[in-house]
């Protein structure tokens, strides 16, 4: 079953980044901006393994 994406918000990634870095090398984060989502903070590998699903 899949767990559902951590969150956070634009200014949480600005004053956290580098725990965020380290969180998102594991699990991808989805980033908020003025309460909806904006952004999706992953790791390449992560990225890379979505892309070849399409």
């Amino acid at each position: 079953m899949n767990e559902p994406m951590r969150t956070a918000t634009v200014s949480m990634l600005r004053r956290r980044t580098k725990e965020l870095l380290k969180l998102a090398a594991e699990h991808p984060i989805l980033i908020t901006r003025y309460g909806k989502p904006a952004f999706v903070l992953m790791s390449v590998d992560h990225y890379n393994r979505i892309s070849e699903i399409e």
